[in-house]
């Protein structure tokens, strides 16, 4: 028979084992908690390469000129008697702008008209005499010589009516320089003579200046590289007609100009070559070129450096954000993900830039999917948690 005191020596055996368990589990468990776990793949946006036509275009500053320039001059002297119009206003063709006193001009024209009429009335009565000292002379009733010298008189009577005929209309030239009228559309400047002022003795006397503004015109000098290129597009386009000027597309059609204003992006203006030099400047190594743009509401004002867009050819392209294509001593690339989510790396060729945006010419697939946001934390051969985005034309960069 089991005695208490055996009994007791089991239960504490058995209690002790227990806790002994206990405690060994949960130091297991412990161990299971504190293993180390490796962080999730890092997330990078990514976005497939935006395919879309786009227009290459050449780029130059040039500065705006008005498309004439007029000076208006005192033609004949007097006193400026009138001003008919306020310093800086738009003036139209034909309007009277400035009038010198006229009075003595008048009064040379009536002179000049009265002697015309005297002298046709002395040509009629030579032309009398010699047509009677003619026909006498036929009768063998006067002399020939007599006929022969009325004719003469006659013949000078007419040549001074000539004469006296000039000499009116350039009194009535004169005349008509006391007015002064606006020789073409534009803004005229301030008034350099007073009314009242003794004007056209000596030099014609400077007034005023007129600025033909609408349209305007803008040069820009073209490097021989981008003329070699522009030509060598030409030349692959076809047989080049004779009839095709240069600076024009087709026969009669100019090439478009687009102009803009740094800084200033409400304002475009869409415009033409008209004019281009026929052979580049030797000192510059540059041609001249003119474009002329409609400026209706004085959007542009001549010296404004503007900037000149000059459309070439229109093909395909893959658009990616610039900033996702990386640079180092070999050039640019651009990271990839694969199907397996693992980042590679990517040469590509680059082309003109576009907003934020950046023509690959080389390097890249319609199907790619590029990193765009997050390159920094996809290193090539890593692998990345992937969330796809979308390249819109025209939003900013991030």
């Amino acid at each position: 028979m089991m005695s208490w005191t055996g009994t007791s020596r089991i239960v504490t055996t058995v209690a002790v084992g227990s806790l002994l368990a206990l405690a060994l589990s949960s130091c297991k468990d412990d161990e299971q908690k504190n293993a180390y776990a490796p962080p999730p793949p890092p997330p990078v946006d990514i976005a497939i390469p935006l395919a879309k036509e786009v227009t290459r275009a050449i780029t130059y500053t040039g500065q705006v000129v008005p498309m004439a320039t007029v000076e208006l001059r005192a033609r004949v002297q007097g006193f400026l008697e009138k001003q008919s119009f306020e310093d800086g206003q738009l003036v139209k063709k034909g309007a009277l702008l400035y009038q010198i006193d006229p009075r003595q001009y008048q009064a040379a024209v009536d002179k000049a008209a009265a002697q015309v009429e005297a002298t046709k009335a002395a040509l009629v009565g030579a032309t009398n005499d010699a047509k009677l000292a003619e026909d006498l002379a036929e009768q063998r009733a006067g002399p020939k010589i007599d006929a022969i010298v009325k004719a003469a008189k006659r013949d000078a009577m007419a040549a001074q009516l000539d004469a006296d005929k000039a000499s009116l209309e350039s009194a009535k030239l004169d005349l008509d320089f006391c007015d002064i009228h606006a020789p073409m559309d534009g803004r005229i400047g301030r008034s350099l003579v007073d009314v009242g002022n003794l004007v056209g003795r000596g030099d014609p006397t400077l007034l005023a200046t007129i600025v033909a503004i609408d349209p305007v015109y803008v040069n820009v000098d073209v490097s021989e590289a981008d003329v070699l290129m522009v030509r060598e597009l030409v030349r692959a386009a076809g047989d080049r007609s004779p009839d095709i000027q240069p600076g024009q597309v087709a026969p009669g059609e100019w090439r478009k100009v687009t102009l803009t204003i740094p800084g200033h992006d409400k304002i475009k203006l869409i415009g033409h070559i008209n004019f281009v030099d026929p052979e580049l400047n030797q000192e510059t190594g540059t041609l001249r070129v003119r474009s002329v743009f409609e400026n209706p509401k004085e959007a542009i004002l001549p010296g404004i450096f503007v900037s000149l867009s000059f459309p070439l050819e229109t093909y395909e392209t893959l658009l990616v954000p610039d900033a996702a294509l990386l640079s180092d001593q070999r050039g640019r690339f651009a990271l990839i993900v694969n199907d397996k989510d693992v980042v590679e790396q990517r040469r590509v060729s680059i082309g003109q830039q576009r907003g934020y945006l950046r023509e690959v010419t080389e390097g890249l697939t319609p199907t790619d999917r590029v990193v765009v946001l997050g390159v920094l934390r996809a290193r090539p051969g890593s692998k990345v948690t992937p969330k796809l985005v979308t390249i819109e034309a025209g939003t900013a960069a991030r």
